[in-house]
């Protein structure tokens, strides 16, 4: 609406038919509004740290330069109006997936994101925002706009980015060791954390790995299938474009949610389609009020790069670096071939929880990849056949399904 109010006072005072079309469209859109609760509207508008003290949690953003000049916005809730801000609480780390943000943990509410619950619980929350999104776009000297600034995939995220975020939270926080939480690529990533630091084992108490990430080679996903097929044609064609990332949502996107689907809109389930063509069908998990929600904060923006790796690891049937080509695999490894990850290395230890309806963390991946971890405490399947992998952030009944047990094992080992 205030987009149309702005564009309204630049129309010359002669475009009578101009002006009457806008205020036609703005009525309409007015109309819209009038259907869909005030809540609803504002939490698509709020960002992340807005939505936290709407709520009454209280709310930090910390800025980070990475050890490459990247400035991270990792976010902090300390307590609850339950569990009120005080020194020496257990501290976990949230950790987001592909094309998501901090906001994953939190824009489904007190009543069911996993941050209130955990805030409620005692804990010292933070939630981490991989380099590339909304929170965390941008760097010391590279301008957001050039290919230099998207260079980089998970490994990145994984090598640098929660390296340097564990070591900022836990000389804050004066603890010793954290608890990590994350999500899909937010698995991904902490597997190449280990694999290249190993000592970021004696840092981390335990590791509670939501939907995990590594092998993909069940996965049943149209999008990521086509991607991991025509990979080659897919990279030319996004350097001849120049298309180094995928944007976050903006307005407009906020107002299309908004129109598209909220409650009583004709095509509202079809907002859901793209996610079940990526995550797996399940209606019943689906909260359809909160879609107008989902949609203004998700996607939140990410290198293209990103997406490549985990096509890359399904033509390759390996988790390994990114693969740059022979030459520059020359000059980056000093071999032809990306190099490795070392499973070997992940001692802290490690939880699994999984589902059987994940398009992208198929159960047969995760088996796979729980007899390559050394030290795995647990691996825990959701007990609904349909659960897919965004219902371990998104379900209407996740915290009965997922989260009442998360918070049991972060208990024992906080």
């Amino acid at each position: 609406m205030e987009i149309l109010k702005a564009v309204y006072r630049k129309i010359p005072s002669d475009q009578h038919m101009m002006k009457q079309l806008l205020l036609l469209l703005a009525a309409l859109v007015f109309a819209v509004d009038a259907q869909i609760h005030p809540d609803i509207i504002e939490d698509a508008h709020l960002d992340a740290l807005g939505l936290l003290r709407k709520y009454g949690y209280p709310a930090e953003e910390h800025i980070i330069e990475t050890d490459d000049g990247y400035l991270l916005g990792v976010h902090r809730c300390p307590g609850s109006p339950l569990s009120p801000p005080a020194p020496g609480k257990p501290v976990v780390l949230l950790q987001h997936g592909m094309l998501s943000s901090s906001a994953d943990y939190i824009l489904m509410g007190p009543q069911t994101a996993l941050v209130y619950m955990l805030a409620d619980a005692g804990f010292d929350v933070w939630l981490g925002n991989g380099r590339g999104n909304r929170y965390s776009n941008r760097h010391r000297t590279r301008n957001n706009s050039t290919q230099q600034f998207w260079d980089f995939s998970w490994h990145e995220v994984g090598s640098i980015d929660i390296p340097n975020m564990i070591d900022f939270i836990l000389a804050r926080t004066g603890q010793q060791g954290l608890q990590y939480v994350g999500h899909s690529q937010g698995t991904t990533a902490f597997w190449v954390m280990m694999s290249q630091h190993p000592y970021y084992n004696r840092r981390v108490k335990s590791a509670h790995l939501l939907a995990p990430a590594a092998y993909m080679h069940h996965t049943r996903s149209p999008y990521v299938i086509f991607l991991a097929t025509f990979l080659h044609t897919t990279e030319l064609m996004m350097q001849m474009m120049g298309t180094w990332y995928f944007a976050p949502t903006n307005e407009m996107d906020i107002q299309g949610g908004l129109n598209n689907c909220h409650d009583g809109a004709p095509f509202q389930q079809m907002c859901t389609i793209h996610t079940f063509l990526i995550a797996g069908f399940n209606t019943q998990e689906v909260n359809y009020t909160m879609l107008p929600v989902i949609h203004a904060h998700s996607p939140a923006g990410a290198s293209a790069m990103q997406m490549i790796h985990h096509a890359q690891t399904i033509r390759s049937r390996i988790f390994r670096q990114y693969d740059h080509g022979p030459t520059l695999n020359m000059v980056r490894y000093g071999s032809m071939v990306p190099p490795r990850y070392n499973f070997d290395n992940v001692q802290a230890p490690t939880l699994l929880y999984h589902s059987t309806n994940d398009w992208l963390a198929a159960p047969e991946d995760v088996e796979l990849l729980r007899r390559e971890l050394p030290n795995v405490h647990k691996q825990y399947l959701v007990r609904q056949p349909q659960f897919n992998h965004m219902d371990f952030i998104w379900a209407i009944n996740v915290r009965p399904l997922l989260y009442d047990e998360l918070l049991s094992d972060l208990r024992a080992y906080a």
